[in-house]
C-alpha cells in the first residue's frame, strides 16, 4: 500500500474536481474560471471559497500556508462526501479501493508510479514527514486580520416593507491584494457577494423580511458586523420561491377572523400545488413590545389548510424572531414526526409526538419564555429546554406552511399577565 502525504491527497481532490467539472487541467484555468467555481461550490455547499483561496490551492498564487479544515470540507463536500476526514478515509491510499468507494472518480493526472524498492526505502521517512505535516495541519490557518482598519455600516432605502434595498458603505482598502472581500447580507453565507476591495459602497436586496446580522469578510474572516431590520407594514403574507416571493397584500389574507392564503388565492397567483406544494409564510416585524427571553409569553392558535398529494405530512413552524436569533418549532400531522427535528431532539432519534398535530382543528400553542428556560405547550402536553443565552428582545414572529394554513389568533405578553400585542384578526 503506498503511503501519500496530506499534499498529495490534496492534489487528487484537485482532479477530481478537474474531471467533475471539465474544463481540462486546473494549471490552465482563467480567473473567470476560478470565480464560476466558487460559485459553483457555495451553491453546492452553502461556502464561499474566494478566488484567492481556490488560486491559492491550485498553485496559481504562491501562499506556503496549507488550506483551512473549512476550505478542506467544502472541496470534499463539492466531490460527493460528507467532509474532509470522510474524503481521506475512502481514498485509494487509506486503504479503500475504488469498488468499495461509491464515490470515487477515477484520477486523470495520475502520477507516476515509482518503484517498489524506491518506495520500500522511502516509507519511513514519509510516515515521519507525514505525522509532522499532520501537527503543522493542525495548528496551521490562513493569516489572523486585524478588524480595526475595517469599516462597514448600512442604511435601508425605505423604513419598512419588502423588496427593501439597502446601502452598504464599507472601507475595505486594508485588505491586501490576495485577499477576497465579500458582503454577507445574514449568517447564511450562500447571500454572500464579491466585492471589490477598492471601492466604499455595494447595494443588496432583502426580499424577505426579519432581523439580519450583515457581515464584511475578508476570505473566511468576519472583520465587521452590524444587525439589520427589516420591518413588515403590518402582516406580510407571501410564497417562498427564488429569488423574489410573491407578495400579498394583508387584506387579501383576511378570512372574517383568521388569516391565512386560500387554495384558491393560490391557484390564482399561478403557483403549482403538486408535485411539491409550495411554501407559503405570513410575517409580522417590529415593535411588539418590551418583552424579552426572560420575560416573555406567546399564546397562538394555527392550523395547517392544505393535505392533498405530496402534501399528507403538512409541515408547519412558528419562528419568534429575536434580535440576533430566532426560535423555530416545527409541527407536521401525527403520522410525519418522525421527520421533524426541534432543537437537540431528532425525530429519528426521540419522542416528538406532541408536534403531531390533527390539524382538522385549531392548534392551540403556548410558547413561555423564563431567564434560565423555555417551555413549548401544545396539544395538552410540554417540552421543556435550558435557555443558556443573554436577554435579547423579540422583534418578529412568522408562520410557515408546506401547502398553505390559517392563523386563528395571536397574543404576546409578560409574566404580569399584561399583554403588550394583541392579534385578533378581526
Amino acid at each position: 500500500m503506498e503511503v501519500e502525504t496530506e499534499d498529495s491527497v490534496i492534489q487528487s481532490c484537485l482532479r477530481k474536481i478537474e474531471s467533475q467539472l471539465g474544463w481540462g487541467n486546473g494549471e490552465e484555468w482563467s480567473t473567470q474560471d476560478f470565480e464560476s467555481l466558487s460559485k459553483k461550490i457555495q451553491e453546492s455547499t452553502g461556502v464561499a471559497l474566494s478566488v484567492a483561496t481556490l488560486k491559492r490551492i491550485w498553485g496559481k498564487i504562491k501562499y506556503d500556508s496549507k488550506p483551512t479544515v473549512t476550505t478542506l470540507n467544502a472541496l470534499a463536500q463539492f466531490v460527493g462526501y460528507e467532509n474532509w476526514r470522510t474524503y481521506k478515509q475512502n481514498h485509494p491510499a487509506n486503504g479503500k479501493s475504488n469498488g468499495h468507494d461509491k464515490n470515487y472518480v477515477p484520477n486523470h493526472y495520475p502520477e507516476k508510479k515509482r518503484s517498489s524498492r524506491v518506495w520500500i526505502i522511502l516509507a519511513g521517512i514519509v510516515v515521519v514527514g507525514l505525522s509532522v505535516l499532520l501537527v503543522v495541519l493542525s495548528i496551521s490557518s490562513e493569516r489572523e486580520i486585524d478588524p480595526a482598519p475595517f469599516q462597514f455600516n448600512s442604511k435601508k432605502v425605505v423604513d419598512v416593507g419588502v423588496p427593501n434595498s439597502v446601502i452598504f458603505d464599507y472601507d475595505a482598502t486594508a485588505a491586501t491584494e490576495g485577499d477576497s472581500v465579500f458582503i454577507q447580507q445574514s449568517w447564511d453565507k450562500r447571500l454572500s457577494t464579491l466585492v471589490n476591495r477598492n471601492e466604499h459602497q455595494h447595494t443588496s436586496i432583502y426580499y424577505y423580511p426579519g432581523f439580519f446580522a450583515a457581515k464584511l469578510r475578508i476570505n473566511e474572516t468576519v472583520v465587521k458586523e452590524h444587525l439589520l431590520v427589516i420591518n413588515t407594514d403590518g402582516w406580510l403574507p407571501l410564497i417562498e420561491q427564488n429569488p423574489v416571493p410573491v407578495y400579498f397584500k394583508e387584506q387579501d389574507a383576511q378570512q372574517h377572523g383568521s388569516f391565512g392564503l386560500t387554495i384558491d388565492q393560490i391557484i390564482a397567483s399561478n403557483v403549482d400545488l403538486q408535485p411539491q406544494p409550495p411554501r407559503v409564510a405570513y410575517f409580522k416585524v417590529g415593535d411588539f413590545g418590551d418583552v424579552t427571553t426572560h420575560d416573555l409569553i406567546i399564546e397562538t392558535q394555527f392550523k395547517n389548510d392544505y393535505s392533498e398529494g405530496a402534501n399528507a405530512c403538512q409541515f408547519s413552524e412558528i419562528v419568534v424572531l429575536f434580535e440576533g436569533g430566532a426560535l423555530v418549532v416545527p409541527f407536521s400531522a401525527k403520522g410525519c414526526v418522525s421527520e421533524l427535528n426541534f432543537m437537540d431532539k431528532e425525530g429519528k432519534k426521540s419522542d416528538l409526538s406532541m408536534l403531531g398535530c390533527d390539524f382538522s382543528n385549531w392548534i392551540n400553542v403556548k410558547i413561555e419564555f423564563l431567564p434560565d428556560k423555555f417551555i413549548v405547550y401544545a396539544n395538552s402536553d410540554s417540552m421543556s429546554f435550558d435557555l443558556k443565552s443573554k436577554e435579547i428582545k423579540m422583534v418578529g414572529v412568522s408562520y410557515k406552511f408546506q401547502g398553505t394554513g390559517s392563523v386563528n389568533g395571536l397574543t404576546i405578553s409578560n409574566h404580569e399577565g399584561k399583554p403588550t400585542f394583541v392579534e385578533n384578526f378581526e
